[in-house]
């Protein structure tokens, strides 16, 4: 059964109702235009944590619902774009006239479910009917799951907001649950025509280093089984991953990239029907923050900032017979550290995210094609829907096997410290894939690693990722040495 809050009150006034507005970044365009059908990129964040039920009541997530998107405008705003013009998408914030009306509205994106499991909600996320729209743009949810002892029930929060966000920075207060608090803002735009012709020919230069020719084999498919597999290590287990990585002067985050790298290899070993070229590298994506190189957040001002950018990683798609595999993968390691740490240290970084974000938005407005096959598209606009499609120029394969995002240590965010009557457990993310969709989240939380692989198990041919998933078995064989 489940309790939809709301405060009773009257409508205010029209008269009363103040609104503000900006138009959406390209960055957020790129997102927006895409999710319209079917929700393509958005977010979930699942918090399980324990606590006294009384806590945890209905009124008291109102409050902090409230409080929260009182404090951060764009989680309570909607987006407003008349057919066709894609770059006049604006959000739009109607600033409520009284508390009250702000609870009712906080009621509104609200649900308090008896009973509810973990899985039963990445199900009815991933899989199930859209829950965010034009008009809402963010929701939470929150289950009692089970009692732990005496006075202590486990619960899970679920934060669901639109990828044009795009960020986990959660606050979680004593009398709170522990919820996702969230940023949007721009960058400027390149100084002068010059910067932005330097910016752009240095990234046609990056985009062609970018060269991969490996991917999974995709099979035609008219439905969508969104599937996740997972696996956790335990403290001990995790003091001694990172353990190992500080004496081969490496990362966590970076062996990820060699894992995938052998586990890809070996799988290809397996089926010489795969398009896998070894005088060819494999490609990887992965997200950069770019929040460390903008200026600090004023006092008093939302935290909600997508300051994202994109790298890539190239690794070589053979492993030579003469040499210890042991050694090669560490030097896999280093290599993909070496490539982020020169992407992430250079100061064209956020002119480079700047082209980037045009980029996107450019391939984004394709979306006036899906308009005009659904008959969206006013005719006088029907004329324009044709556009080339995109290219990096290079005349070199530029497929990336998958995409690979590091969550970082959720620890660090959460801050659990600061409310000792909760306990905090973990924290899993998803978001709703494309048809073909595959990517790679790691995180660490309560001083545990883990890795999740979320893929559209309808578009692969049976049973290949699960192959490829078993040789991650490498992490033992490589990092943990048993």
């Amino acid at each position: 059964m489940a309790l939809h809050g709301r405060v009773r009150g009257e409508v205010a006034p029209a008269s009363e109702m103040r609104d503000f507005s900006r138009k959406l970044g390209q960055n957020e365009l790129s997102y927006y235009l895409p999710s319209r059908a079917y929700g393509l990129n958005d977010m979930v964040t699942r918090v399980i944590f324990r606590a006294p039920p009384a806590l945890v009541s209905q009124f008291r997530l109102q409050v902090v619902w409230a409080i929260i998107r009182g404090r951060n405008s764009l989680l309570a705003c909607k987006i407003d774009m008349a057919p066709g013009c894609y770059d006049e998408a604006r959000f739009i914030y109607t600033l409520p006239p009284s508390p009250k009306h702000a609870l009712e509205e906080a009621g509104q994106a609200l649900t308090v479910h008896e009973i509810k499991t973990g899985p039963e909600f990445d199900a009815d996320f991933i899989t199930g009917r859209r829950k965010l729209s034009p008009l809402c743009l963010s929701r939470m949810d929150v289950a009692r799951h089970r009692e732990v002892s005496p006075g202590i029930d486990e619960f899970h929060g679920v934060h669901s907001p639109s990828h044009y966000y795009r960020r986990y920075l959660c606050t979680c207060k004593q009398h709170s649950g522990i919820f996702g608090r969230l940023r949007s803002a721009r960058r400027t735009s390149p100084d002068g025509w010059l910067q932005a012709a330097a910016l752009k020919i240095d990234f046609m230069n990056v985009q062609r280093r970018a060269i991969g020719a490996h991917a999974f084999p995709r099979i035609p498919s008219q439905a969508t089984k969104q599937t996740l597999i997972d696996i956790k290590f335990g403290g001990a287990q995790t003091a001694a991953l990172l353990a190992k990585c500080k004496s081969e002067r490496a990362t966590l985050q970076n062996t990820v990239f060699a894992l995938c790298n052998f586990a890809w290899i070996r799988t290809a070993e397996n089926h010489p029907e795969l398009s896998a070229p070894k005088t060819l590298p494999m490609l990887f994506y992965t997200a950069i923050s770019l929040r460390r190189h903008l200026a600090p957040i004023a006092p008093l001002s939302s935290s909600m900032l997508l300051a994202l950018g994109y790298g890539n990683i190239v690794l070589p798609a053979f492993i030579p017979s003469s040499a210890d595999s042991r050694a090669t993968f560490w030097l896999r390691e280093r290599s993909a550290q070496s490539q982020m740490r020169k992407q992430t240290q250079s100061p064209l970084l956020l002119g480079r995210a700047q082209v980037l974000n045009a980029e996107r938005a450019r391939r984004a407005a394709l979306a006036r094609q899906d308009d005009e096959a659904d008959g969206m598209l006013p005719s006088s606009l029907r004329a324009q829907a044709q556009q080339p499609p995109a290219s990096n120029g290079g005349g070199v394969p530029s497929v990336a096997l998958m995409g690979i995002s590091y969550l970082g240590d959720l620890g660090t965010t959460y801050q659990p410290e600061r409310y000792p009557s909760i306990e905090f457990l973990d924290s899993v993310g998803h978001s709703r894939k494309a048809k073909g969709g595959i990517l790679l989240f790691t995180r660490s939380a309560g001083g545990c690693f883990s890795m999740v692989l979320e893929w559209d198990a309808a578009a692969f041919p049976p049973g290949l990722v699960e192959e490829f998933w078993g040789y991650f078995g490498g992490v033992h064989e490589f990092v943990l040495g048993n």
